[in-house]
């Protein structure tokens, strides 16, 4: 890797940090697309999944004891069934198809947020398996099971507190899992390590930067709009990029 690219990839996760930071989600998808400008996805997904965990450890035992550990359960246990399905499509799939679908699946995750109201009261487990199962082959992909968990939670009648509580343990839990399963595929080595390692700094100042400016600025609803609308540019510019110029 070249100084040029080092930069670009620290600017990338400091950018991303700032915006999990501040609104609580967008790290993943926001990586997913940047930094495959420059690293294929079999190598950046592993990347974003070490730094993803780094970033959720320290938040579970503050807010542990408000997670929906019932539901967790049933997410998860949907999320193991097609996590290592993910994993495997980076390994056979063409790296071009493969940035190309993240892309398309960011823009259709980034427009329901945007469509985002709360429809119904309760679920039954058939339903959130579901959930887990999408999100779960979204990690595996390219860590970016956030979108149909974001969804679930705050489409839902639970609190805010308690929809945050149980997203910070489920990312913590399927970032886990889908790390074990890279490692199996071969995708976790030590170049991954390394860039991973190197970018921590970029990933805890951003993340820093974030939560100063919540604590500055009231308007986060807008600002999760923003940051949304941002996410579909960068991908509609990145599909457009790998599906019609390369």
């Amino acid at each position: 890797m070249v100084l040029g690219e080092y930069i670009f990839a620290a600017m990338a996760i400091l950018g991303a940090g700032v915006i999990r930071g501040y609104s609580g989600f967008g790290f993943a998808m926001i990586c997913a697309i940047t930094l495959s400008f420059i690293f294929p996805p079999s190598q950046v997904t592993p990347v974003i999944l070490c730094l993803d965990t780094l970033a959720s450890s320290w938040l579970l035992y503050k807010v542990r004891k408000q997670v929906d550990w019932k539901g967790l359960k049933y997410i998860g246990f949907g999320a193991l069934l097609t996590l290592p399905l993910g994993s495997l499509a980076l390994v056979v799939v063409p790296m071009n198809y493969m940035r190309i679908f993240i892309s398309l699946v960011i823009i259709c995750l980034c427009a329901g947020l945007l469509k985002n109201k709360k429809q119904f009261k309760s679920t039954g487990p058939g339903t959130t398996v579901g959930v887990g199962m999408l999100s779960g082959f979204l990690t595996g992909v390219a860590a970016i099971g956030g979108p149909p968990i974001i969804l679930f939670y705050f489409s839902s009648d639970r609190s805010v507190s308690v929809s945050r509580a149980s997203m910070i343990a489920f990312f913590l839990m399927v970032d886990s899992l889908a790390l074990l399963s890279s490692a199996c595929y071969g995708l976790l080595n030590h170049q991954t390590l390394v860039l991973s390692v190197s970018l921590i700094i970029p990933l805890i100042l951003g993340i820093w930067v974030g939560n100063f400016l919540f604590g500055k600025f009231s308007n986060e609803a807008a600002f999760r709009k923003q940051v949304i609308l941002l996410l579909m540019a960068i991908a509609l510019i990145s599909l457009v990029k790998f599906a019609f110029l390369s």
